[in-house]
């Protein structure tokens, strides 16, 4: 693994590359200072007896290289490049496995609607960009003398579990005080957890925001060892709550997810990592969904949700599940009530109340012998709906859909449900054939 470092070789670019350095020398690795000739000559003349053309860059990159080294103690290897700087240094950090490519903030932002090279490397880069906006801030952090303050921006995504990881990470170069927050709307939290509007709408419910908290808790990093978690309800695009809130909180660097899109669709759909990277009053990593890509080790599920019919080989269903369960695990048993537009709310009542009646009665045969609790739930509306939201309330590991094969009004009714679970579904989707009849 290497350090990347983007030069311009201007002076003010010294201290970025003392950066650069330390931070390399703690991490352990080599340091990489690339320079990228823009020089439409250079892809030609560069390594050749005619390079002279490109004036005294190489050699001002080897007396960087030299300073560096001088002033850190990391190991430095120059590398000159040619071409686009965004597509040389997304290249180089790649094929380097680089750990972190650094580069500076740039003196004023690009009129350029594709962005500047720092957003344009960021999208291209498949290893994390870290762009200094505040490389005295970081001396200080790599020198013992402050901690590094950090706020990572966080929601159920890939590209955010890894921009956790880069963060935690950072607590092995030196000590960090880690806040991780995930901007949720009020209406749309409360629509996918299954819940009434909310009262206020720039508010949570208590109930949401504890679910929220639940998946913060669940989806964090092997790495992460202790971090600040919070739930912001926020209306509008999250990078102006990040920002805002980064200002507010005296953060010394913004670390969020850079998912995999186009130029067009980053443009079209908005980005959290580039309206950050614009208007962030500090420093600002943005990490790929590749880095916490990565298998979780298998474990036995703590909660099981499952979706019975009530009819007699449903026991079949619940074996299942408390087979699969772990030890003080619960299983959670659902049925869904379809309403019927045709038939009056008393007679929705009155399944409802038969099917408490039949859930308690199947808890009381069903005595699992480990420490595993039995709770019921009666739901009524679309199956596929309100179980993806249960399961969004309780924090599932898994669900369990039972499934016949000799009963055509059964499969009619179960056969649609289990492709929509498996399509839509956050956690896995387990379905079990139950006995025929």
């Amino acid at each position: 693994m290497t350090v990347v470092f983007g030069t311009t070789l201007r002076p003010d670019g010294e201290v970025l590359g003392t950066v650069a350095g330390a931070m390399a020398h703690r991490l352990g690795d080599p340091l990489r200072l690339v320079h990228v000739a823009e020089d439409p000559r250079a892809p030609i003349v560069l390594g050749t007896d005619d390079e002279y053309i490109l004036g005294s860059v190489r050699t001002d990159l080897q007396r960087e290289e030299k300073r560096i080294e001088s002033v850190t103690g990391a190991t430095v290897h120059a590398h000159l490049a040619a071409g686009s700087t965004a597509e040389a240094l997304a290249s180089i950090g790649e094929w380097a496995l680089a750990t972190v490519l650094i580069v500076g903030a740039g003196v004023r932002p690009s009129k350029n609607p594709l962005g500047g090279v720092v957003e344009r490397v960021a999208r291209r880069s498949r290893v994390p960009v870290l762009m200094l906006r505040n490389p005295a801030r970081f001396s200080s952090w790599l020198s013992g003398a402050q901690r590094l303050r950090v706020l990572v921006g966080a929601d159920l995504g890939l590209a955010a579990r890894a921009a956790r990881a880069f963060a935690a990470h950072l607590g092995t170069i030196g000590d960090c005080d880690v806040e991780v927050m995930w901007v949720a709307s009020p209406q749309e939290a409360h629509e996918r957890l299954g819940l009434g509007p909310p009262v206020d709408p720039h508010a949570l419910s208590a109930e949401a925001e504890e679910a929220l908290m639940r998946e913060l808790k669940r989806s964090a990093p092997r790495e992460e060892r202790s971090a600040t978690l919070r739930v912001l309800p926020g209306r509008g695009t999250a990078d102006a709550h990040l920002v805002a809130r980064a200002d507010r909180g005296g953060f010394d660097l913004v670390v969020v997810g850079q998912r995999r899109r186009s130029t067009l669709e980053q443009i079209w759909y908005g980005s959290v990592a580039r309206g950050v990277l614009r208007a962030a009053p500090t420093s600002v990593a943005c990490v790929p969904p590749s880095l916490g890509d990565e298998r979780l080790p298998l474990e036995s599920p703590r909660v099981v949700v499952l979706c019975t019919d009530l009819t007699e080989t449903a026991n079949c269903g619940i074996a299942r599940a408390l087979a699969i369960v772990a030890s003080g695990g619960t299983v959670h048993l659902a049925h869904v009530v379809e309403p019927s537009l045709s038939a009056p709310e008393s007679a929705a009542a009155e399944l409802r109340d038969r099917a408490w009646r039949r859930l308690y009665g199947t808890i009381e045969e069903e005595r699992p012998e480990r420490q595993i609790s039995l709770e019921c739930h009666v739901l009524q509306g679309d199956p596929a709906i309100q179980l993806n939201a249960l399961c969004e309330r309780l924090g599932a590991d898994l669900v369990i859909l039972e499934r016949r094969r000799s009963q055509p009004g059964t499969r009619v009714r179960l056969g649609p449900l289990a492709r929509t679970l498996l399509e839509t579904s956050r956690v896995p989707v387990l379905v079990v054939p139950v006995p025929d009849v």
